[in-house]
């Protein structure tokens, strides 16, 4: 499709958007950084005509801070994310996550709200999310609801918002002060590189014994998972070499990946045991990452 042959809305309030939403339904393409967008007009594969440019809407755009989660607008743009003082106090998994997302020029147009309505398996911001359990408010005309992120997601590109909806916010939680975490990425290239696999963890020791752990993959599976088997194995028993080598067993075990031009299936399932097995030794070696409730200086 030609550039010349779509055509822009740009509301200036949420309730314009939702209203012109709930007349053009599926005739019209929400956008707010635009960064897959280009990509799609560029070869021809966008099929809407119309689209719903959401970044004159200042509504959308804000962290703030609710009991124990931290609020986002869904077209907060990456770059503020990793300035924000509220998500290096009290989730800085996020922002491993989003340091690893494309160029300087991605991260200061793309926006969280459109990495989940993309819904890539492989999008970097969801495992952290995961972890966080998140939840995305869609929102349309008259009435909104909040969905738990695993439920959010269908498939790839495929997710349970429907037509006349918008996801507006993400909400996360406030991670424990003193849990270990890591957001670890395997891609072709050390940056700007769409992921073969990745993965997320918090992790709560108390005298080296695991009070918890949650453990997301991406990239392994339609969507991004729960190492569920592998985190309640985990549970009341010390981090030790032998723990870690089973649970990075069945987190790879858990994965269902494809084979595909960046790694086949076989591949894809090694480097899931390797990403984990590494970083949590590092965890057990006192070389992990650690939540301080304090600020810290991303720019």
């Amino acid at each position: 499709m030609a550039y010349e042959k779509v055509e822009v809305y740009s509301p200036r309030s949420l309730a314009e958007a939702l209203e012109l939403l709930s007349q053009k339904r599926e005739a019209v393409k929400p956008v707010a950084g635009g960064t897959d967008i280009m990509v799609m007009l560029k070869d021809g594969v966008l099929k809407e005509k119309e689209l719903l440019n959401l970044s004159f809407i200042p509504e959308l755009s804000y962290i703030k801070e609710s009991e124990n989660r931290v609020l986002i607008g869904a077209t907060t743009k990456y770059r503020e994310i990793r300035r924000s003082p509220l998500i290096n106090a009290y989730s800085p998994i996020l922002i491993e996550a989003i340091r690893q997302i494309g160029s300087p020029q991605i991260q200061n147009l793309g926006t969280i709200g459109g990495n989940l309505g993309t819904a890539s398996p492989a999008g970097d911001s969801i495992p952290p999310l995961y972890i966080l359990n998140s939840r995305v408010k869609l929102q349309k005309l008259g009435s909104s609801r909040e969905v738990q992120i695993d439920k959010f997601f269908l498939g790839p590109r495929k997710t349970v918002k429907e037509s006349d909806e918008l996801i507006t916010e993400i909400s996360i939680e406030k991670m424990d002060p003193g849990s270990y975490y890591f957001f670890e990425k395997l891609g072709l290239r050390s940056a700007n590189a769409i992921s073969i696999v990745s993965a997320a963890a918090i992790l709560s020791l108390e005298n080296n014994t695991v009070k918890y752990l949650r453990l997301s993959l991406g990239a392994v599976a339609p969507t991004v998972i729960r190492a569920v088997e592998a985190e309640e194995l985990a549970k009341d028993k010390e981090l030790n070499e032998e723990l870690i080598d089973r649970i990075a067993k069945l987190a790879a075990e858990s994965t269902k990946p494809i084979t595909d031009i960046r790694g086949t299936a076989e591949y894809r399932k090694k480097a899931t045991y390797g990403i984990i097995y590494e970083a949590l030794y590092k965890i057990m070696k006192g070389y992990g990452k650690k939540v301080e409730y304090g600020f810290e200086n991303t720019s």
